[in-house]
């Protein structure tokens, strides 16, 4: 992790799905850079450790269980946050689910709660905050997509559904935003992770040697950080490959160029 630099002292942060994996690592990323962050999980044990993690490191976190299927917890987080710190005026929308199925397997209730988590809960909290954020002049959301946002996976058709539409979604939105101080971009891991699906319980039985073949969620940190900072128009609407961006971060600092980063970090088809 590159040292604190207190970039977004002052900002609030929420960050959903990071009781894991690369909503962790978005977490302990804008913390890093100072902000004080709402951590949203619906997994109360793996979202302690996440606010372990960063109270460990100092950081100002507030932990809010909830489940991001439903919008009346989404609203109860954002009215935390609010009572808290005050209105998010950073969003990672990242949390996601994804069940393996055959097409003739994938019934409504799979396809419902996979659309619900990795693109309505999307959706949502960018809805509810993106006009604060545009009435400020000042917000950046960045939203967690896949190579499965851009490529068709055999067993995947809910999932593959749900990142091409918020791939969609976050693109449109980028054109609207730009020129209206609201930083919007898209992140792809760009290195194997940790599948969706698997608890932590569920990777801490694996094999030394199988553990290893995924990236750890601290790996990712520096490029939230960075983007969550980042005020250039020339981010807006960009997709980034996370791992490259924030392997460029801890190589060169938090002051790496926006024309630097695109050049390195930028992505399309992975």
């Amino acid at each position: 992790m590159r040292p604190f630099d207190g970039a977004l002292s002052g900002r609030v942060a929420l960050v959903t799905g990071a009781g894991r994996g690369i909503g962790r690592g978005a977490a302990l990323g804008v913390a890093a850079r100072g902000a004080a962050v709402v951590v949203v999980d619906i997994v109360p044990e793996e979202m302690a450790r996440t606010v372990s993690c960063m109270r460990a490191q100092g950081a100002d976190v507030l932990a809010v269980h909830a489940d991001v299927r439903k919008r009346s917890e989404l609203d109860r987080a954002l009215e935390e946050a609010a009572r808290w710190r005050g209105r998010p005026d950073i969003l990672v929308n990242n949390a996601a689910v994804l069940r393996l199925a055959p097409f003739e397997e994938t019934d409504p209730a799979l396809w419902d709660e996979t659309l619900r988590v990795n693109l309505d809960a999307a959706y949502y909290l960018t809805w509810r905050l993106y006009p604060t954020m545009v009435a400020r002049g000042d917000g950046c959301i960045i939203t967690v997509s896949s190579t499965a946002g851009v490529r068709p996976f055999p067993r995947e058709t809910a999932y593959c559904a749900s990142k091409y539409a918020l791939e969609g979604l976050v693109r449109s939105l980028a054109l609207e935003a730009a020129g209206r101080g609201v930083s919007v971009t898209l992140g792809t891991p760009g290195r194997r992770t940790k599948p969706t699906s698997m608890t932590e319980a569920e990777f801490a039985a694996l094999s030394p040697k199988a553990q290893a073949a995924y990236a750890p969620p601290e790996a990712f940190a520096e490029a939230f950080g960075y983007l969550a900072a980042a005020r250039d128009a020339r981010l807006v609407g960009r997709r980034f490959d996370l791992w490259a961006l924030a392997q460029l971060v801890r190589d060169e600092g938090w002051s790496v160029s926006p024309a630097r980063a695109l050049e390195r970090a930028e992505c399309d088809g992975a």
